[in-house]
Parts: C-alpha cells; structure tokens; sequence
C-alpha cells in the first residue's frame, strides 16, 4: 500500500542513525588508538589514511536523504505517475517546460518560488490568487528567459499528505535535453539517496528517451523502475473500484477495451525494455513482483530494474522502495562491519607479534651471549695453542729465506735504486724479509678465521642485528655486533690489505722492528760501505740470525688474546646497555599488549557485534521463538522458527549486565563467527540484538545456530553405547584439533559443550571462553572439575584442552554423569582445586578398558610439557575404537 511508504523512509532513517552512532564510536576508538596507543613497529599501518578514508566515506553516504526522483517520457507521463501517487491531480497533465519541482510534507498546504532549496523568492504565483487544488500551469512552467544551467528558480509545493509523512519528498527534474541532464541534476541531487522511477505513458520510448535513460544509467549506478501509464488510468481505477454487477453493459465493455488497449501498450513497452537490456526477459511483471519479495540481498549485488504498469502502483511500489533501502543499508552496515573486521584482526596479529617479541627477545640474548662467549673461548685456546704452531712457521719461512736468499735479494734488485745509502738499503732489506714472513703467518691465520665465522659469526650477526634494530640510543656508541666483528677481526685481521685496521701482521711487524734494533748492522761502522750483492747477503743473514722464532710466536699470542679480551669487554658493555634498553621495550610491549587484549580489541569487537548484528537484522529480521530448550550459566537457548535458510534453527539469548560481560561477548561473537566450517564445530550463523528487551534498558544478543538434538550430558545420562561413545570422543578430539589449529583454545572442554546431532555425532559448541593464545591474559575461567592445575596459577597455554579431554574422556569410558568418587567429597571448589594441585584425579572404574585409563592418564598429566598432543591421541582413540568393533563383531 502507497500509506506504507512513511514507514519504509522511518525505518530507513531509523537504522542511519544506528550506523551514524557506530561510526561515531568508530571514530572515537581511532583517535584513542592514535593518542594514546603508541606500538610502533608491531600495529604498523592499523590506523592508515584507508581505514579512515573509508569511514570518512560511510559517513558522507549515510548523511544522504531519500527521495522520489520521478523522470519520465515527458512532464504529462510524470504527471500522472504523481497523480497517482498522491491520489489527487495535484499536477496539471497538458503541460511542458517544468521548472524543478520538489513536494514535501507540511501542516498547510503552500507553494512558492525558492533557489538552491535554500532561498524563497517572494513572488505572486497563480496558486496564491485563490484556492487550488492543481498547480498552476503558469507556475509550473519556466520563463523564457530562464535558463536551467544559470540559478532557475525551483517550485516547492507543501502538502498535508499521509504519503509525503516521515519526511517523504518527491523531486521532479526539468525536461531538458539529454545532454543537459547531468549538469542540471547536479545543481540539485547533492547528499540524496534517490529512489528512481522512469513514466512511461506512450507504447514505445522514442530514441530520446533512451538516450536520456542511458545518460540516467551513468549517473546512477542504481535500479530503476519502469512504470507503464494509462492517458485513462484515472478512470480505470475509478471503473475498477466500482463491483461489476452495478455496472451496465456499456461500462463493462468500456472496461474490457480499456483492459486490452492496457494489455497491448504493456506488452509493447516491455518487449522494448528487454532488447535495449532493462529489464529481465525470463520475468513477467507478475513474477517480477513475486521474485522481488522474496528476495535474498547480498552484500556485494545490487537490485535488478524493475516493471510494473499503473494498475501494481497501489500494491507493488512500496515494495520497491523498501528493497531499494534495505539494499542501501545492508551495503553501508556490511562496509563498516568489514572495517571493524578488519581492525580487529590487525589487533589479534599484533598481540601475537608482541607475545612473541615478549617471549623470543630474552631467549635472544642469552643465545647472543652464549654463542659469543664460547666464541670468546675459542678464540682464547686457539691464540693459546697455536703458539708451537705460529712458532714452526716463523722457523720455517726464516730457513726458506735463508736458503734462497739470492731469490729474495733479486726481488729486491729489481724494485731498488743503486744511488740509495747502505742504512736505508738495509731497512729496505729488512721490510721485504718481514713482509714474507708475515704472509706465512697471515695466511695460517686467516684460515683459523674463516673457519670461526662458519661456526659462530653468522648465526650470532644476524641475533644481534634483530636485537639492535630498534635500539636508535646505541647511534654514536659500540655496538654489541661491532664488537664481535672485533673479537675476530682485531684478534686474526681478517682484511690484511688494509693499512689502518687492527691488524696482527702490524703488531708482528712492530715487535719484529724492537728485535732488529738489537742486531749489529753492517752499516754501522765508520768505514764507507759499498751496497754489493755481498754485503746485501750479510744483511739478510744477519737479520735471520738474530731473530727468535719462540719469542716472536709468543709476542704475537699475547696479542691475540689482549684484543680478543678488549673485544670481549667492549661486546659485555654493549650487552648490558642493550639488555637495560630492551627490557624497558619489553614492559612498554606488555603494556601495549594489555591495552589491546583488554580495551581496544573488545571495544572493537563490541563495534563489530553491533554492525553485524545489524546486517543480518535487516537481512533476515528478528528471529521468532519457538519454545525454551535450555538454560546456562550465560544464556538461555530457544528453538525458533526458520530464519536465514536455517532449519532447525536455535539462538541463545545472552544479557550482558555490564560493560565487562559485553567485552567478553563481543569477542566469542568475533571468534566464533571466524571459525570458518568444520563439521566437528557449530557454526554461528549469526546475530541479532534485540534493543527492545527489557523495555529497551538491556539490549538482548540473540546467536542464531543450526539446532541440534541435545547435548553428551544427556545423552549419557540416556544412555549411549561403547562404540557410540569412542565415535564421539573422536569427534571431539577432531574438533579441538581444528580449533588449536586456529591458533584458539577453548578452556572450557565438558559435557555440556559437546552437542549430539540426530546420529550422535559431535559437535564442539559454547565458545564463551574460547580465545587466541596470545590474546590470553591468565584469567581463571572453566568448569572447575575439567580445570587443569596450571589454570589457577595464570600460566597456561592450549594443553589445558587436552587435560579437559582427559576428564571428559573418563565421562565417556564410565558412561555415566556422576562426578568420580575421588571429586565427590569435596564441600567446595576451592577444596577441589587443592586436592587437584596435589595430584587427585578420577578413580579407575573396575571395567575401564587399560588403553583408555592409561590415554586418560597421559591427558591428565601435572605438567603439561607431559601431555600429549593431539595429534598422538586421535590415534590411539581410533585405534581403541578399531578393537571395540571387531570385539563386538567376534561377539556377535
């Protein structure tokens, strides 16, 4: 009924505001996060320009004002569409060259002049010369000397109409040309949400009105409805009104050729509309109808255009709008609820970064510090040892020059200069017999190197360059890997070719010069010498003979060791600045991280609850209950009817009381609605919140599951057989695996948790407490008797999941749901946890299988370095299930 439309426009604008309000608490959780939340390496671009570029964008488009925008063939054909519409001839249909036309909602009925929808222009009309119940046409029509593109004044037209309530307004462009259409529309249609409808009064649309409708298309990338209009269609509403009895025979045929003469134009105009690509061509406008009423919206399609003729206006066009606007709003909800997405799994991967630093970066410097300390002492013992080594080299290479000394000195003649005095020829001498002595020892040296860096350099550089990487204090001071290139480097000269670096062969040659300085040159007498081959040989045997090749390797050793030691202080020094540096880091990350795991992510995961929540209301509306088929500790689950192609259907209604309680809600919602499908998992299909419960004071959270048939407590409590039961533990065995494969753990494995479909096969479900391991703040949550020890401490990690197994697993073996004797003496919980830390466990019952005590043992194990992982348990419980089937088998 047209009487609906106000309701479609308030509910639209209704859920505008809802989204208006998310956004708004969108924006101001970004900008805390920017103020305050400073992460640096680990949230990176969380807050980059896109994000807020996208809310920016929602906003503007969620501001926009929905509208009828009424075009047509002409102004008669939009003439009678409004007519229609309105139920009275409110616009004249003989006329042409209309100004803008807008017709709005008031207490009294009114008309004038305005430009930009802002300005009045006070101006006698022909409306204001008496009472009028049709516009004018002389107010309607433009002047001939206004212009369209240059301030033409609009005509605003007020009614007092149920249709126009809830701030419906109908917009009516100019006919102008088609090339004038985009300029003329957007002087007009800023911040509007149109709802287009094209009139169509002739059998055919001429060549200009397709032009026009293609001009339309790529302006507005939104559907259109096609409306065919009757030059009688008032008098055939009025004929049709009438009962056909009272009518004469004349009037009944006038009826019948009016029905014909309707029929053929509406088949004309639709087969147009599909060749041009308008409309679908396997739908009449019957089916066209039934199809759009029952249709599924997505968030990445959009409507089909539409057809109907005049006689469907009354019944079908509210319809059209409604689809129209809920499509609008399932797009902007579905947009902001895959940025809080977004966000929310930026903040998960960044806590995980930040446990992993937390964990890692300690581990990290003990590693560096071991590695450079056997560094350290290895090069101590190398510099040790290789003495005897370094002195048979010096031995060597000095008998090698001593028996080819000619060799030496021919080298020597080739480079020297004959006018040279014998004191410089004798120290040139002396240099060329050092320099081959010190590549003897160098090039031992240099291999004793390159097989340390093989052993410890590389592993240990890039440790400590991961480590110094965030550490910009250390610029201008040693750092830690400055000093372990050091240790090696100035203790065995890596680079013997450079002059100015901390070289052994320098230190050689230096101690070599001291000793030389003790021999007798042949020079030093005050006889003149002549610089012959002869006395070039004496020389070199003299020098040869005054060095000791023991006293030489042993200067050099204790040169090693004094730069390793150096080197070694300076890289303990670097060690401790950069360790004091990285533990203030550490506590910054931990603080970070709280702030995340207990403000941040909840409020963005509340966010997201709230704009989901919303998409799937308007998608599937509000959930009808059935009947109550159980309560919890957090909720109370209901059967309802069918809802999102979801049969049997349940939901679990939770009220959060506080803030706290939301939080938590809102993040199972997040995980739980992220576990993509697993058939050992109930898969959350989604989400309403009921803001009217409790008279609107506490909004409801409605989570709408596949039901299933009951839960493991039942079933046991009913009666299940063996191979049923080890069917079922396997399941369940199935579904923790998937979850930790998540990188989740559930913490809260038991009897209740574990759903039994119409073949009592299991299903994991209640996620309350499920959460990434990262994201665990050491919070004690679960049902106290599947709790394992570590729980209370606050330090634990998934293996909690398989020591809850171990209890469910006894559940299972015993068949049967009264707590183990051993667990039934206790008064209270905390007499339970006592006795558990000790190393209470479940009894043996007399007919528990020893493969299944002896599993359930492992599971339960105090330490959970000593429990199992599942990947060995599912195993063994196939295995144990294997032997149940040919047991029975062999018994049958």
């Amino acid at each position: 009924m047209l009487s609906e439309i106000p309701k479609e426009f308030k509910w639209y604008l209704k859920h505008c505001q809802s989204l208006r309000r998310i956004i708004q608490e969108t924006q101001s959780s970004l900008n805390d996060i920017n103020h305050v939340l400073q992460i640096g390496i680990f949230l990176g671009d969380i807050c980059e320009q896109t994000f807020t570029d996208a809310l920016e964008q929602l906003a503007v488009k969620i501001e926009r004002e929905p509208l009828l925008l009424i075009f047509g063939q002409s102004c008669h054909a939009k003439a009678l569409f409004v007519n229609i519409l309105l139920g009275q001839n409110i616009l004249p249909t003989a006329s042409s060259q209309w100004r803008h036309v807008t017709i709005k909602y008031g207490p009294t009925k009114s008309i004038h002049l305005t430009l930009g929808n802002e300005i009045e222009i006070v101006e006698n009309l022909k409306a204001h010369e008496g009472f009028w119940d049709c516009i004018p046409e002389e107010d309607l029509r433009r002047g001939d000397n206004e212009s369209l593109l240059d301030h033409c004044p609009s005509l605003e037209v007020i009614l007092k109409h149920n249709v126009l309530k809830e701030n419906v307004k109908i917009l009516i462009p100019p006919d102008c040309s088609p090339n004038e259409l985009g300029e003329v529309l957007e002087k007009v249609m800023e911040n509007i949400l149109p709802v287009i409808v094209y009139a169509v009064s002739e059998n055919q649309l001429s060549d200009l009105n397709i032009q026009e409708i293609r001009n339309l298309k790529t302006i507005y990338e939104i559907p259109f409805l096609f409306v065919s209009l009757a030059d009688n269609c008032n008098l055939e509403a009025k004929i049709s009104s009438m009962s056909t009895e009272s009518l004469t025979e004349s009037e009944k045929h006038v009826v019948e050729s009016c029905n014909q003469a309707s029929d053929i134009k509406l088949g004309c105009l639709r087969d147009q509309l599909i060749r041009l690509g308008y409309i679908n061509s396997e739908l009449d406008s019957d089916k066209t109808d039934e199809l759009l009423s029952k249709k599924s919206f997505c968030l990445d399609c959009s409507l089909d255009n539409d057809f109907m003729s005049d006689k469907l206006i009354n019944d079908k066009f509210n319809l059209f709008i409604r689809n129209i606007l809920k499509s609008t709003v399932l797009k902007l909800a579905g947009c902001l609820s895959q940025i809080h997405s977004d966000y929310l799994r930026k903040f998960i991967l960044c806590a995980f970064d930040m446990a992993r630093e937390i964990q890692i970066t300690p581990r990290r410097i003990l590693y560096a510090q071991d590695i450079e300390y056997k560094l350290y002492k290895t090069l101590m013992k190398i510099a040790c040892e290789q003495q005897e080594e370094i002195t048979a080299i010096i031995q060597s290479t000095l008998q090698e020059i001593k028996s080819n000394v000619a060799e030496v000195l021919e080298e020597y003649s080739s480079t020297s200069s004959t006018q040279t005095s014998p004191k410089v020829v004798t120290m040139e001498i002396q240099q060329l017999v050092l320099k081959r002595l010190s590549t003897s020892v160098a090039n031992r040296i240099v291999k004793s190197v390159g097989c340390l860096q093989e052993s410890f350099t590389g592993t240990l550089k890039r440790c400590l360059e991961s480590l110094e990487r965030n550490c910009h204090e250390l610029e201008g001071n040693l750092s830690a890997s400055d000093a372990v290139k050091q240790i090696v480097s100035a203790a065995y000269n890596i680079e013997l070719k450079t002059p100015t670096s901390f070289s052994v062969v320098h230190t050689f040659v230096d101690r070599l010069r001291a000793l030389l300085n003790t021999f007798t040159s042949p020079w030093s007498s005050n006889s003149q010498v002549h610089c012959n081959l002869q006395w070039q040989l004496q020389v070199v045997t003299n020098m040869i003979d005054s060095l000791s090749a023991s006293k030489l390797a042993k200067t050099i050793s204790l040169q090693f060791q004094e730069h390793v030691k150096s080197s070694h202080e300076s890289f303990q020094s670097a060690m401790r600045s950069l360790e004091n540096q990285l533990s203030g880091q550490l506590e910054h990350t931990e603080e970070q991280r709280i702030a995340i795991r207990k403000r941040h992510a909840p409020r963005f995961a509340r966010l997201a609850l709230e704009s989901t929540s919303l998409c799937d209301l308007v998608r599937w509306g509000m959930p009808k209950q059935i009947k109550e088929i159980g309560r919890g500790q957090y909720g109370v689950v209901s059967s309802c009817e069918p809802w999102g192609n979801i049969n049997p259907c349940a939901f679990k209604s939770v009220v959060p009381p506080d803030d706290r309680h939301w939080n938590d809600l809102a993040m199972e919602f997040y995980y739980t609605r992220t576990i993509l499908e697993h058939p050992r998992i109930v898969k959350l299909r989604g989400s309403v919140i009921d803001y009217s419960y409790g008279g609107g004071s506490s909004p409801a959270v409605l989570l709408i599951m596949e039901r299933m048939i009951r839960d493991l407590y039942c079933g046991l409590r009913n009666g299940l057989s063996w191979q049923t039961r080890l069917r079922i533990a396997i399941d369940v065995i199935e579904g923790i695996r998937y979850l930790h494969s998540q990188g989740l753990v559930h913490r809260d494995i038991k009897l209740k948790n574990v759903l039994l479909d119409n073949e009592d096969r299991a299903k994991l479900t209640d996620f309350g407490f499920c959460i990434p391991e990262a994201m665990m703040s050491g919070s004690i949550v679960g049902t106290p008797v599947h709790m394992a020890p570590e729980l209370l401490s606050g330090r634990y990690d998934s293996s909690v999941d398989v020591y809850a197994f171990g209890i469910l697993f006894w559940y299972i073996c015993a068949g049967q749901v009264k707590l183990p004797t051993h667990f039934d003496q206790f008064q209270n919980k905390e007499q339970l946890w006592n006795s558990v830390r000790k190393g209470i466990r479940p009894e043996c019952l007399s007919y528990f299988n020893r493969a299944c005590w002896n599993l359930m043992e492992q599971c339960w194990a105090a330490e959970p370095s000593d429990r199992p992982l599942l990947g060995y348990v599912q195993p063994q419980l196939e295995q144990i299930y294997k032997n149940a089937i040919l047991e029975s088998n062999q018994d049958s």
